[in-house]
């Protein structure tokens, strides 16, 4: 829905923009053929133009995510019901009436127009249909059909009647008017498409006035004949009117001596402004990371499961698989730190593993219940390329594993945690995922591990965590010592780079543990160092970077404003043109004024006689 109120606002602009060009640079030029097509352009430039966009793609450095678990509400209150006006519906709701309703103005002019042009026979004359009517009507042409009421007008007025419409048909004028008509249904909001709608009309008549009088041996009867028919004001709607309300400007312009081809130039001014607008408004700027990391991902074709170790695996067993691993795979498997509870089960395991291809990891869990089920695989791709991984957790109900971790070649040894929570249902569980373009295996915050302990893993990976159900926040020990810290400052407190491992206890585990402050879960963190300390040079880098990114870009906005500068003063320049040449129009109005007084004394006098001829 939005979408379509800023195709409307910037088509509206566009509109505007055309127009104003036009009353400030053309209006007063006898191009009106020139300005005809000018004027539809701009209709077709506001359609077109607010649907093509420029992409352009703009680089960033990754920011790690901060652990804002301060900000999140301790108490999910129930908002209270008030009524609140949809203003988006009820726009929608306004413009759809106010549409329908010119719409429906729209059909009865066209159901009046068809009462005229059926109910009177006409007769053809050369490419055009005649229709000579009885009633008191203003002269028009509907494509190629021209109406009047020859008893209105004398034989050489009626002809300079229809020479103009001849033109009207001739040029197909009609189209100009339906394609007008149109866009006020579509932007009646727009006071601009008014003010267009009245310039395309007045510049047909122009337009007919023009060539009309080029056909015709006396000017001065064409110009009584307009005068004349200011007393016909019954016009039809959806035609070109012989009679039109603005008579004193067509006067003036049939008048007006021809405009210096030199100023042609003025068409092109529209183009700076079109420009501006594609770079203000038409340009999306996409964000993308740029990320930096030892771990790739080929595209496997095949994937077999080369080891499952859950609870219930025995030492035996685990010997004999890293063998079978070692034999068939080249996976070398060192199985370390097992611990068992007292039914034998598997609480706590260390697994490192490697093979020749450079492809290694490690994944360890310590926990006080016995361990969720870890698949590895072997994915292989097109090329023959290897790769290992491995699944923790428990299959789902759609038979997916919870969370899949794949591992490639890399020799970096640190890891790089980021931290982020979001609401889970009770726990509070962690979860590692690889920051990896294809992340379509990437588990939601449900799929938790139902381990407590974090997998240590040497790729780029997030630890998602889940608050308490309560809304209260886990207390925090690092390197044994408890952090009394504001969770939204741990990523500044603590450069993610130096943890070595994070434990996540809960329930009864983290009661057992920590007494009363375990009640809300326990976060342990080790880092390799055992210290903890701030980080100052982090912040200083971060400071750094951003005081380069706003002097980056006060420098462009100067340069953007510079570049604005020519523009503004020749517009301004072209405003101060504007100013005389008003003056100037102000003085002819004033001799056009005094032309059509004249006119009309003569229409008297000419009047007066034809009475003395009678009474003769």
């Amino acid at each position: 829905m939005e979408t379509i109120y800023i195709y409307l606002l910037k088509a509206s602009g566009l509109i505007a923009l055309f127009y104003l060009a036009y009353y400030f640079l053309l209006r007063k030029e006898t191009f009106f053929t020139a300005n005809r097509f000018f004027l539809l352009a701009g209709l077709g430039t506001a359609v077109v133009l607010p649907l093509f966009y420029i992409t352009k793609i703009v680089w960033v450095n990754p920011t790690p995510i901060t652990f804002p678990i301060s900000e999140l509400p301790l108490q999910q209150a129930t908002p209270e019901e008030t009524f609140e006006i949809n203003w988006y519906l009820t726009a929608i709701v306004i413009y759809i009436v106010g549409s329908a309703l010119f719409f429906i103005k729209f059909g009865m002019d066209y159901w009046s127009l068809n009462r005229v042009l059926y109910k009177t026979k006409a007769q053809q004359q050369a490419d055009f249909k005649l229709i000579d009517v009885q009633e008191k009507i203003a002269p028009f042409s509907y494509f190629n059909t021209i109406v009047f009421n020859s008893s209105l007008y004398s034989p050489l007025e009626l002809q300079s009647i229809l020479e103009h419409e001849k033109v009207h048909s001739e040029q197909h004028h009609t189209i100009d008017v339906l394609i007008i008509r149109f866009f006020s249904i579509v932007f009646w909001f727009n006071p601009f498409i008014w003010l267009y709608q009245r310039a395309i009309l007045q510049n047909l008549e122009f337009i007919a006035d023009s060539e009309a009088t080029k056909r015709l041996n006396d000017k001065k009867a064409y110009q009584m004949a307009l005068v004349k028919i200011t007393t016909h004001e019954n016009c039809v709607a959806l035609t070109n009117h012989f009679y039109q309300s603005l008579i004193k400007k067509r006067i003036v312009m049939l008048n007006k001596n021809q405009s210096k081809k030199w100023n042609s130039w003025k068409y092109v001014l529209i183009l700076p402004a079109l420009i501006a607008f594609v770079f203000i408004f038409q340009i999306k700027v996409l964000a993308q990371e740029n990320i930096t990391t030892n771990t790739t991902k080929s595209k496997s074709t095949t994937e077999d499961i080369i080891l499952v170790i859950d609870k219930n695996t025995t030492d035996a067993k685990l010997k004999q698989e890293a063998q079978v691993l070692k034999d068939l795979h080249g996976i070398n498997l060192k199985v370390s730190k097992v611990k068992r509870n007292a039914n034998q089960e598997i609480t706590g395991i260390k697994v490192q593993f490697d093979d020749k291809n450079g492809n290694k990891g490690t994944n360890q869990v310590d926990s006080d219940r016995p361990i969720s089920p870890i698949t590895f695989i072997k994915n292989t791709d097109s090329n023959g390329k290897s790769s290992i991984g491995f699944y923790t957790g428990k299959a789902n109900p759609n038979g997916k594993i919870n969370k899949r971790i794949v591992l490639n070649s890399s020799d970096d040894e640190e890891s790089n945690f980021a931290f982020s929570f979001s609401d889970d249902e009770e726990d509070i569980t962690p979860q590692v995922v690889p920051n990896i373009p294809d992340a379509a295996d990437a588990p939601e915050a449900k799929d938790a591990l139902d381990a407590p302990n974090a997998p240590k893993v040497q790729i780029q990976k997030r630890v998602i965590v889940t608050r308490s159900k309560n809304g209260e926040k886990p207390i925090v020990y690092i390197n044994g010592k408890k952090v009394d810290v504001n969770m939204e400052d741990l990523n500044s407190k603590l450069d993610p780079n130096s943890i070595e491992r994070m434990d996540v206890y809960k329930g009864d585990v983290s009661i057992e543990k920590y007494g009363d402050d375990g009640k809300n879960g326990v976060i342990v963190i080790t880092t390799k160092d055992g210290k903890t300390e701030v980080n100052v040079d982090k912040i200083v880098r971060r400071a750094q970077a951003d005081a380069e990114r706003a002097i980056a870009n006060s420098i462009r906005a100067a340069e953007d404003k510079e570049r604005m500068q020519p523009e503004m003063e020749r517009a301004m320049k072209e405003l101060e043109l504007s100013k005389v040449e008003m003056q100037k129009a102000k003085a002819e109005m004033d001799k056009a004024k005094q032309e059509i007084e004249k006119a009309r004394k003569e229409l008297e006098k000419t009047r007066a006689e034809a009475q003395k001829k009678q009474k003769i």
